[in-house]
């Protein structure tokens, strides 16, 4: 697990390979890391997750290391536009986080997918780090 993790976390959602959903309650931040591909039940797991950790925390940031995600399906994409967003925004997230993947294919869909949200801060980043100091740990 990340260097972030501490006593106080709560794990929503973890796949070794895939990806790992908890909430950092030292930063108050939802915090997603990617290991890989996932699936459609996979993935809408993972984005379920992300919904409840920020609802059972009343929280309002989340930040996803996609560093190591894998190019997703289209249509897992677009149905995460349609529904996740709108679920996301309604618990309560106002600053995105993302540190983009290494995969170029994969951070341009990232940001097409992104590029359009207006309701919420959305910042792209190359390291965990900044994407930690953005949110304002």
């Amino acid at each position: 697990m990340a260097e972030h993790a501490s006593a106080g976390d709560d794990v929503y959602f973890t796949v070794p390979g895939i990806a790992t959903v908890r909430w950092d309650e030292a930063h108050s931040t939802v915090f997603v890391q990617w290991d890989g591909w996932a699936n459609a039940a996979e993935f809408k797991s993972l984005l379920d997750a992300e919904v409840k950790a920020l609802r059972d925390h009343r929280g309002n940031r989340l930040l996803a290391d996609c560093r190591r995600q894998r190019v997703l399906n289209l249509a897992d994409q677009e149905r995460a536009n349609r529904e996740w967003l709108p679920e996301v925004l309604a618990a309560g997230l106002k600053r995105f986080s993302i540190v983009l993947p290494e995969s170029e294919t994969a951070a341009g869909h990232l940001r097409e997918r992104l590029g359009s949200v207006t309701e919420m801060e959305v910042a792209y980043f190359a390291t965990v780090e900044e994407a930690w100091d953005w949110l304002g740990r």
